[in-house]
């Protein structure tokens, strides 16, 4: 028998043992789906525990990557705005209060492509702010960025003093001591 077998062409060869299927569809969907996971996925119920993990770890991750962009735009936005001498805090303030409804992801796009309409964005903003029109346009050459002094000197304006509630002491005479 097992000489007759070895003459027929490889293509007239039955397999000796039948190849083996799942059960259902269902069993070959997951199974297909577990595919280059780590582990024995060749087997139904490990599949399927490596599938819904999947699931749960995409479900998460979807949130996690909106998370991550917000992030990456505040950073930009920040970054170009502290260019122009204006905190993030304060620019987002400002755009508020100017009436600019610009999205974080449109600012950080145009404060890395249109650095120009970034910058009018920025003086519109300046101009419509009480903290920031104190300011002077440029940032300071110091090494802090011009926001700490700025910040001083429109607290003690807002007080109604500063270095001018101190009085000059009165003058002496020359002849009075």
């Amino acid at each position: 028998m097992l000489a007759a077998r070895r003459l027929l062409a490889p293509a007239a060869r039955a397999p000796l043992v039948p190849a083996r299927d799942f059960a259902s569809r269902k069993h070959k969907k997951f199974v297909k789906l577990a595919k280059g996971y780590r582990g024995r996925t060749n087997c139904f119920r490990i599949a399927v525990q490596r599938v819904e993990k999947a699931w749960q770890y995409a479900f998460r991750d979807r949130k996690v990557k909106k998370r991550e962009m917000r992030k990456s735009w505040i950073r930009t936005i920040n970054a170009g705005s502290r260019e122009h001498g204006v905190a993030y805090n304060r620019l987002i303030c400002g755009l508020r209060t100017a009436d600019i409804d610009l999205n974080r992801k449109v600012l950080a796009d145009l404060a890395v492509s249109e650095p120009h309409s970034f910058a009018a964005v920025v003086a519109t903003v300046r101009a419509h702010d009480p903290y920031l029109s104190a300011q002077s346009s440029k940032p300071a050459a110091g090494p802090l960025d011009g926001l700490e002094a700025s910040r001083y000197r429109w607290f003690y304006d807002q007080r109604g003093g500063g270095d001018d509630d101190v009085e000059d002491p009165p003058a002496v005479a020359a002849g009075e001591r």
